[in-house]
């Protein structure tokens, strides 16, 4: 009780301390939602607008997560600690990650997310593609986690690359993106679930690849962690492509009005092409492991590559 009591105080002050950050940040929603309704124009029943479209459970979950990182992030430097471990840039990507979570969890998108694939796929990527590494960012180095804690158990296995990627490829292929589509479609809890499903898979495979906990399981040098999001990432393009070059209609949309007046099949190939494009993001990490693979080998005294600074 006194452990729940202290968290709820610790996000309170957190957000207290940063009043601007806060207050911006919930009237940006709030006028989000006031903008979207607008431009929807459509009556909605009062039930499934509330828990559907506007589902206070996962706003409140982000006022108490931000409150709680600012707090840590103000104690970080109260207690005299280095600028370097928690520069402000790390602030404001987790915050901006946060942002942008709820944008396309659970913004007025979802008006248009029944007329267009485009913009079902641009949901749940931007998740995995922007939100994700926008966290994961904002993460101080080296966070050391309680192994006490019930919680740890579970998360040392979902951190493990074999068990991550098996339960994203099995979300990407076994059950493929238009299947989700159709069923998030006609069943709420699906269509408000996955958005987190996406979210998780994408901080689980940034915080592996950028070692954010040293205490769990990590792939051991950059090849392997290029290779691992490699392969990952040309899943996600390879069915983005395979979208863009369709002939025949797969869009779970075929039946209802198309936004923009566009046809199914068009829609579909855009959705192919949102898909590549917000692949880009995780690409640009497999570059970045490959070049930190290639400097270690030059700078490795036991390689003929070997090159000494003072040559």
């Amino acid at each position: 009780m006194k452990r729940s009591s202290v968290n709820m105080l610790a996000w309170i002050k957190g957000l207290m301390a940063h009043q601007a950050i806060a207050t911006t940040a919930i009237l940006a929603v709030l006028s989000m939602y006031a903008v979207g309704f607008y431009m929807a124009g459509e009556k909605h029943d009062y039930a499934t607008t509330w828990f559907l479209y506007i589902n206070p459970i996962i706003l409140l979950a982000a006022i108490v997560v931000m409150g709680q990182y600012l707090y840590q992030y103000d104690s970080h430097f109260a207690n005299g600690r280095p600028h370097i471990a928690w520069p402000q840039w790390k602030m404001w990507s987790f915050v901006a990650g946060l942002f942008l979570t709820i944008v396309l969890w659970n913004s007025p998108i979802n008006f248009l997310v029944h007329r267009s694939m485009t913009i079902y796929t641009i949901k749940l990527m931007g998740e995995f593609e922007l939100a994700a590494p926008l966290l994961v960012l904002g993460i101080p180095v080296n966070v050391a986690i309680n192994n006490k804690r019930y919680l740890y158990g579970f998360l040392r296995f979902a951190h493990n690359p074999a068990v991550s990627s098996l339960a994203l490829l099995s979300l990407l292929v076994l059950w493929s993106m238009s299947s989700q589509m159709y069923l998030g479609l006609k069943y709420s809890v699906i269509f408000t679930l996955l958005p987190g499903a996406y979210l998780a898979l994408g901080i689980i495979l940034w915080m592996q690849s950028l070692k954010v906990f040293p205490s769990l399981p990590n792939l051991r040098n950059h090849l392997q962690k290029a290779g691992y999001v490699f392969v990952t990432e040309l899943v996600m393009m390879g069915m983005g492509g395979m979208w863009f070059w369709s002939s025949t209609n797969t869009n779970p949309m075929g039946s209802s009005h198309i936004l923009w007046g566009i046809t199914p099949l068009s829609d579909e190939r855009f959705a192919g092409i949102a898909m590549m494009a917000l692949s880009l993001p995780t690409m640009c990490l497999v570059s970045w492991h490959f070049w930190r693979w290639i400097e270690d080998i030059l700078h490795d005294p036991e390689t003929l590559l070997f090159v000494d600074g003072e040559d």
